[in-house]
């Protein structure tokens, strides 16, 4: 079996419902991750490959806009002819591909969906999980003007939904505002509520306005100041690659420390292990990976680290957690969603789900047919459906979105003889043979580093 066909879609879906947004009633979505920026839509890339049996897997990515309009040729030479099977190969081309062009990680979701098809499992199952459910926490996208009123108001209707937590958002350099607002916010969840806090200064962005940027000795004094209402972390309050200083504020601090979503490669996670910088490790499959791997290769192998470390580390120590972040759109929940299914049942908290303001799970799926509905007791369950377990809207895509590229054998061989020239071409087909022969004797592994 091998990689037959690549298709890649563009896709704008409005938060307004059927309308593009243009007038004064668009809706609206303020990210406490680009100060100032107003979304009006969820764009996404999204990816199909097909198999010579008939077999698809799709994987999506966020969009800023058509950034990746060239990239179908590209993923041709790379990945038509593979063995989806084979996935220490896709990991190989996934790390050729992020040195020699723009870093796509996220791709492997796909052959992960593949694999899991092939095999009729869930992705859970062929990772080694337990699946079952998960309890999610609803997770706010928007700092809201640290409106403590309007925060409040939020979070009441969060616990009135039944969530067992909520995350809220801070992003300033007004340190008594940020208090006061996760003062509000502990009033509103009560005793019995989860509360958890992100500065999303990992990795600061400055597209429309300027983003604060907190200093060790800021971080420490907001961690003490909200550590009387009880947050279960404090996520991202210094850049991601200050390995070192997150793990001072660590040591000093008595709410757990937080971050690591968009982390690229094993080693980087690696190294922020060794330092001891992060109680709770929050990479999302569809963003972190990349470098060296994919992000599903990446997050199972930082999983079972974690768990290995816990079990040499003494009791006085506070232990080593993964929960993923899952701010990306449907697909990309999904992926998170079935990692979050590694973890033995004893050992999971609670999963992020995106829910906000104009940015709820009929705006950031509306693409699925089906959706991730929380039961009577608040959970999600785990698809047990073969791969990923979610079936795409075509109609949807069709409606929003623009298939950009279609890559075949022939296809890409017209585009080679034209941009290589006809002798180059037929010498890098009969290399290129070479690799898928002994690709098509591969059978499924699942990697380890160095991947």
């Amino acid at each position: 079996m091998k990689i037959e066909r690549i298709e890649l879609y563009y896709v704008k879906i409005p938060l307004s419902g059927d309308r593009p947004g243009f007038f004064d009633d668009r809706v609206v979505f303020e990210p406490n991750w680009i100060p100032g920026y107003h979304q009006i839509d969820l764009r996404l890339y999204l990816l199909r490959l097909v198999t010579d049996a008939g077999i698809d897997g799709v994987a999506a990515i966020p969009a800023m806009g058509r950034e990746r309009e060239s990239l179908g040729a590209l993923l041709g030479a790379y990945l038509l002819g593979l063995n989806p099977l084979d996935m220490r190969l896709v990991n190989q081309r996934i790390e050729e591909f992020s040195i020699l062009g723009m870093r796509n990680g996220w791709i492997d979701a796909a052959f992960w969906d593949l694999v899991g098809k092939i095999r009729r499992e869930p992705l859970w199952k062929v990772l080694g999980g337990e699946g079952g459910f998960a309890v999610p926490y609803a997770s706010l996208g928007s700092n809201h003007d640290h409106d403590p009123r309007l925060v409040a108001e939020l979070v009441t209707e969060r616990r009135n939904e039944g969530f067992a937590g909520v995350k809220i958002r801070v992003k300033s350099d007004e340190l008594a505002r940020m208090v006061d607002v996760v003062a509000a916010a502990r009033e509103a969840a009560g005793d019995s509520m989860e509360l958890m806090v992100d500065a999303n200064l990992g990795w600061p962005t400055e597209l429309v306005e300027k983003s604060p940027r907190w200093d060790e000795d800021f971080a420490a004094r907001f961690a003490e100041a909200i550590t009387p209402y009880r947050p279960s972390w404090l996520e991202e309050p210094l850049h991601r690659a200050d390995h070192e200083g997150l793990a001072r504020l660590r040591a000093c601090s008595k709410i757990p420390i937080a971050g690591g979503e968009v982390t690229p490669s094993w080693r980087e996670f690696r190294s922020m292990l060794d330092a001891g910088s992060l109680d709770i490790y929050q990479p999302d499959a569809v963003l972190a990976g990349g470098t060296y791997a994919g992000g599903v290769s990446v997050v199972r192998w930082l999983v079972r680290e974690i768990r290995r470390r816990n079990a040499t580390r003494g009791p006085e120590t506070r232990p080593l957690r993964y929960t993923p972040h899952t701010w990306t759109n449907g697909l990309g929940f999904a992926v998170n969603l079935h990692l979050f299914g590694l973890l033995p049942q004893a050992e999971r908290g609670l999963l992020e789900l995106p829910h906000d303001l104009h940015w709820k799970m009929p705006q950031w799926a509306r693409f699925l047919r089906n959706g991730f509905a929380r039961d009577a007791e608040g959970r999600i369950r785990i698809p047990d459906e073969p791969g990923l377990g979610v079936e795409i809207d075509w109609e949807v895509i069709a409606r929003f979105g623009k298939r950009i590229d279609v890559v075949t054998k022939a296809s890409l061989a017209a585009w080679t003889v034209l941009d290589h020239g006809w002798r180059e071409a037929v010498y890098l087909r009969n290399k290129k043979r070479e690799v898928e022969d002994r690709s098509a004797l591969a059978e499924f592994e699942l990697p380890e580093p160095p991947f």
